[in-house]
């Protein structure tokens, strides 16, 4: 099971954690090469995007991702 993302993990981090995160990341507009080490926090502030909303956007991606981890595992 992934962990929630909150705020205080860097980029790369959360790219890490699985590589449709890698692509969201990428697709809200965030600099996946140089800017990799901020934190969300500080990544959102720099584009001007919405914590809240940046935090929503990837948690829901980590809500699909254990949700079919568990159907998996259910069905063993």
């Amino acid at each position: 099971m992934l962990p929630i993302i909150t705020e205080d993990m860097t980029l790369n981090d959360i790219m890490k954690l699985h590589t449709r995160l890698y692509e969201k990341v990428g697709k809200l507009g965030f600099d996946v090469c140089c800017a990799k080490m901020d934190t969300l926090k500080d990544a959102c502030e720099k584009k001007g995007l919405s914590l809240t909303n940046t935090l929503d956007a990837l948690n829901a991606v980590i809500d699909e991702i254990n949700t079919i981890e568990r159907i998996i595992n259910e069905a063993q």
